[in-house]
């Protein structure tokens, strides 16, 4: 295993799409213990999807290796979304998410955006404490979802 500083973040390529998608989709059936393919047609072509102007899919290469994923959005004209963020089990626990994070911001600075917004299961713990950890703070709660902000 790579230290966590030799991490090189690019947007993602055709050829990462599917290695990209397996790493999403490892992590919501290790979190929920199974996956819903209805819930995740963005997935079928990362690329594709995510190439159009205000968004961006990037991922995290070791040595060619994808560990890592991390998506924008277009919410709105200043506001960005993050989405799709995911790490390989592998590599957890070394601060990679947090890197992945602070790329993203940077990116969504470079794109013009002023404000940056995500969502995750309430009961997702983990990433909850990430965001917090970085500036985010909650704006709205549902029943399953936590929404939260951060001003760039």
């Amino acid at each position: 295993m790579k230290t966590i500083a030799e991490v090189n973040f690019t947007k993602v390529t055709e050829q990462q799409q599917t290695a990209a998608k397996d790493i999403i989709l490892e992590g919501f059936k290790e979190h929920f213990g199974f996956i819903d393919h209805t819930l995740n047609p963005d997935l079928n072509s990362i690329y594709r999807h995510y190439n159009k102007n205000g968004n961006a899919f990037y991922v995290g290469e070791i040595e060619d290796w994808v560990i890592c994923t991390g998506a924008i959005t277009k919410e709105s004209e200043s506001t960005a979304r993050i989405e799709r963020m995911s790490v390989k089990k592998e590599y957890r626990r070394q601060g990679i998410a947090r890197k992945m994070l602070f790329h993203l911001e940077r990116q969504a600075r470079i794109m013009g955006y002023t404000k940056i917004v995500m969502e995750t299961n309430k009961e997702w713990s983990s990433a909850i404490n990430l965001y917090k950890t970085n500036g985010y703070t909650a704006f709205r709660r549902d029943s399953q979802r936590i929404h939260m902000l951060k001003k760039l």
